[in-house]
């Protein structure tokens, strides 16, 4: 998990200096609200309001855009219930985590060409997601981590005022199955800014 906040990090320092090296660049950081779905619901039932996401857009033509995007999202969920571990039954307060961390290269069209006006946009996120899934009950801690490969499409509107840019935007993290772990699915809702 260490080497995830490292890689965020140094994604956070060289983006945005290659953003403000040319004119078709933009940079954005939003906070995330998330709804699970199957089986990451099944896990952690409750919507997340702790999401946090940066991302790096570049526009080669007016209306289009590809770019680079990472995020943390964290789930959890308190629940009595007994768990089963191979011939064991753990019977008390239970608490589940998710930290899900998303790295995604991605692509966007723009339903207008003047980047100043109020603009619709609708994409697609392709890359991996980590998944760390942890239960704790009482002392005992059982730890599950995977990578996943992910599909995300998403659509948002995008306000610009001089410098900065307003956006709001949906996207549905599809992330497939990895080893025993089955398919992971949330969307999560973003409210950001970024500059231009």
């Amino acid at each position: 998990m260490k080497r995830i906040f490292v890689l965020l990090g140094l994604l956070l320092i060289l983006l945005p200096g290659g953003a403000a090296q040319a004119d078709n660049n933009t940079f954005g950081i939003a906070w995330g609200i998330s709804v699970p779905f199957a089986d990451t619901k099944d896990y952690t039932s409750k919507v997340s309001f702790r999401g946090l996401s940066a991302e790096w857009r570049n526009f080669y033509t007016r209306d289009m855009a590809y770019g680079i995007n990472v995020g943390w999202n964290v789930f959890n969920e308190e629940d009595d219930s007994t768990v089963y571990v191979d011939n064991a039954a753990f019977t008390g307060k239970r608490w589940n985590y998710i930290n899900a961390v998303p790295i995604y290269a991605s692509w966007f069209k723009y339903f207008s060409h003047d980047k100043r006006s109020k603009r619709v946009f609708a994409g697609l996120n392709a890359g991996t997601l980590y998944m760390e899934r942890r239960t704790e009950v009482g002392f005992i801690g059982i730890d599950e981590d995977t990578w996943h490969f992910a599909l995300v499409p998403e659509v948002g509107f995008q306000l610009p005022w001089d410098a900065f840019l307003g956006y709001i935007s949906a996207r549905y993290h599809y992330a497939f199955k990895a080893g025993d772990v089955e398919a992971q699915q949330y969307l999560e809702f973003k409210i950001g800014f970024g500059l231009d």
